[in-house]
């Protein structure tokens, strides 16, 4: 028998090529990796899910609807365009689900535009789009890697033309905010937060991020204290 915690999978899988990864569970719908591989081989038995080699150390796996999981989501009013997996985005697609999930959790009304027509009628296509109050617009960009400054620029005016509320930065974790974050071109709407700042600020309705500002500042003050 399907829980509703089994439905809430699926719907997130619907969302991003009808596809999750045992990491993704693990923070999300369960406390553990384990607890998470414990349920999937359930439904695997259940000939709901199949399990798909990634090539890689880790994640090994990744977790793919059946098609009879994609007509149990179709019972239930989702549906999914099955897309296959990429070794260069997975760890990227895997923060973009833990995002997408915890955004949810603090009751963001929360998009991912690669999957809507979004490209017709903006100019950026953020991985994520969730509303602040008063329907304003926050673009959410998961940022693992170096990018061209001149390419950040042109980013940022083509988010000013969306005229977006803020942007929201999400890195991996405290050191990649530090080697990426001060790389990123000063923009007054910028804010920047690590995935396990999200998921602790969760767990109180809120988002726990900071301003680019705010940033800039404690990097400054962790400089200066090295310099003691």
């Amino acid at each position: 028998m399907l829980t509703k915690r089994d439905h809430d999978i699926f719907e997130l899988m619907s969302k991003f090529g009808g596809k999750t990864f045992v990491p993704v569970l693990g923070k999300t719908f369960f406390a553990s990796d384990q607890q998470a591989r414990n349920r999937l081989n359930r439904l695997k038995k259940d000939k709901l899910i199949r399990y798909v080699t990634t090539g890689l150390m880790s994640p090994r796996n990744a977790i793919y609807m059946t098609e009879k999981g994609k007509r149990y989501i179709g019972e239930i009013g989702l549906n999914t365009v099955t897309t296959e997996i990429s070794t260069v985005t997975i760890n990227h697609f895997m923060l973009e689900q833990i995002a997408y999930y915890y955004l949810k959790q603090i009751g963001k009304k929360v998009e991912r535009t690669a999957v809507i027509k979004w490209r017709e009628k903006h100019h950026h296509t953020p991985d994520l789009m969730y509303f602040h109050e008063n329907d304003k617009m926050i673009y959410v960009e998961i940022e693992r890697t170096h990018k061209r400054a001149d390419k950040l620029v042109q980013i940022q005016l083509n988010m000013e033309k969306d005229n977006i509320h803020k942007v929201l930065y999400i890195f991996e974790n405290e050191k990649k905010m530090e080697q990426i974050g001060k790389k990123i071109p000063v923009y007054n709407k910028a804010l920047y937060v690590t995935v396990d700042t999200l998921i602790q600020s969760s767990q109180n309705g809120k988002i726990g991020a900071i301003s680019q500002t705010e940033f800039y500042s404690k990097l400054d003050k962790k400089r200066k204290n090295n310099e003691k």
